[in-house]
């Protein structure tokens, strides 16, 4: 057992005294149709004078379950942050691998509840789980129903586009839509990740940057220059980020690059959370760092006229 702030974090398989409502799913963005689950299930929690759990992987599941590995659209460490936001009392986690991939759904509950002391669980109406999703609702609440085990079954959140889903959220931030994919989110989408040396251009141009290694696990969203907030030493700072490649410099590297309106001090080495909240243009090869510098220059005022 570990602890991320203010969340505690155990193995699906360890035991855990407390009693336990917990909600069962992937959760690899927690969109508003996740945290409406969640809810329930802090709900039920109270009412059972219970802690409130939630169940994830602490790796990309994507790399096992397809070839085109197309990354989380929250790592197991933005999860956290947000669970720990929506102050649940348990992460608990499972490796998704192989051996865990080839579980049966029965198998699964087993080696859940063995030593724990489930007194709900909450899913959503089309949850799978086990071996080639073999387990679905109906599984569930026999399984429940014989351990004396309450459920909650959620249904959808939708709207005129239909179910809210992971899928829909992962192709609004490649496309560039990035203030739809936020209001689904529940809350501007976030990288949490350590700053880095980079190559000092933006320094050199009066532009210096915090530069982060986007993280491979992540979803890689859209390129292009965007709005954002930076939280440094618990503030949150007006910047203008770059998410991947520099053709000015003919530099193909993806990575994220701040520039933090009016910070000056060293964030080397420093975790920091960038938090989009607006795309403001595409990445483009300008003639010249003089250029370049000028539509910099543009890109900070969006950001200063900016009202978020």
């Amino acid at each position: 057992m570990s602890r991320w702030k203010g969340i505690e974090t155990i193995e699906y398989t360890q035991p855990c005294d407390n009693a336990l409502i917990i909600a069962l799913g992937f959760f690899d963005c927690l969109h508003i149709g996740h945290t409406k689950l969640i809810q329930s299930a802090k709900l039920l929690a109270f009412k059972n004078g219970a802690k409130c759990g939630v169940f994830t992987f602490d790796n990309n599941p994507f790399e096992i379950l397809v070839k085109d590995n197309c990354g989380q659209i929250l790592n197991f460490e933005e999860r956290l942050s947000k669970l720990d936001d929506l102050r649940v009392d348990y992460c608990i986690k499972a490796r998704f691998d192989v051996t865990f991939s080839q579980l049966s759904p029965l198998d699964f509950l087993r080696k859940l509840s063995e030593n724990k002391n489930i007194k709900g669980i909450v899913v959503g109406k089309d949850y799978k789980f086990g071996a080639k999703g073999e387990g679905d609702v109906e599984l569930l609440a026999a399984w429940c129903d014989a351990n004396s085990v309450e459920l909650v079954v959620e249904p959808f959140a939708i709207d005129e586009g239909g179910k809210i889903s992971s899928t829909r959220v992962r192709k609004l931030l490649c496309d560039g839509e990035l203030e739809k994919a936020n209001f689904y989110l529940g809350q501007p989408y976030f990288v949490i990740g350590q700053v880095e040396h980079g190559q000092q251009r933006g320094r050199n141009m009066g532009f210096a940057t915090a530069n982060v290694e986007y993280p491979r696990d992540k979803l890689k969203i859209k390129c292009g220059v965007y709005y954002t907030r930076v939280l440094v030493d618990g503030v949150w700072l007006k910047a203008v980020t770059n998410v991947g490649t520099h053709p000015t410099f003919d530099d193909m590297t993806f990575n994220i690059e701040s520039h933090i309106l009016f910070y000056k001090d060293d964030l080397y080495g420093k975790k920091i959370t960038i938090k989009f909240l607006q795309r403001i243009r595409d990445i483009k090869k300008f003639t010249s760092k003089e250029e370049l510098a000028e539509r910099i220059s543009k890109d900070v005022n969006f950001a200063l006229e900016s009202k978020q």
